[in-house]
């Protein structure tokens, strides 16, 4: 299909060329602190009580962190914003708001975990949708991959969606 016929090769040795010239420039950029600084010869060990991670806890480590920055945790250390807010009602009755409407840039600690749930929940479907295409996999188990899959990455967009809405009412209304 994407065969290299003789009238597209000079403008394709061309392109070498210049790739060949900008890896050259490069490399010689790369040798100009080696040129003054020595690497030491070292013979670093591993320490034995040192082990490598199981691919899972590492997984673990990666989705709570993952969860606990989208969900604002450096703002919340810095900032110290209550967890959740009051608003009066039309009698004086003060309800609790998990929402601080119509602040872009400051949040509470509930809306903070509440939307941080659902990116990680996005995020969980899409690595569903990908599991599903694993070889070896049983139908009803692709299926139930799938499905899961789809729910979690739709249920956290349109959740986001409401939520935004919460947060800046007549957003994206049109």
């Amino acid at each position: 299909e994407h065969q290299l016929t003789l009238d597209k090769l000079p403008a394709f040795i061309a392109v070498l060329r210049i790739s060949a010239l900008a890896a050259t420039s490069m490399e010689t950029l790369y040798r100009v602190p080696f040129l003054v600084l020595e690497c030491p010869n070292l013979k670093l060990k591993k320490p034995p009580w040192l082990h490598v991670a199981l691919a899972m806890i590492v997984y673990a480590l990666v989705v709570v962190s993952y969860f606990l920055v989208t969900g604002g945790i450096i703002y919340d250390v810095i900032v110290e914003p209550p967890s959740v807010g009051s608003m009066n009602d039309e009698h004086g009755h003060q309800s609790p708001v998990a929402f601080l409407a119509y602040r872009v840039n400051e949040q509470y600690i509930m809306q903070g975990l509440a939307s941080s749930f659902l990116f990680t929940m996005g995020g969980l479907g899409f690595i569903f949708l990908d599991r599903s295409n694993a070889p070896n996999i049983p139908k009803l188990s692709r299926f139930l991959l799938l499905f899961v899959g789809f729910i979690c990455v739709l249920l956290s967009f349109f959740m986001a969606r409401v939520f935004m809405r919460m947060k800046l009412p007549g957003y994206l209304m049109g």
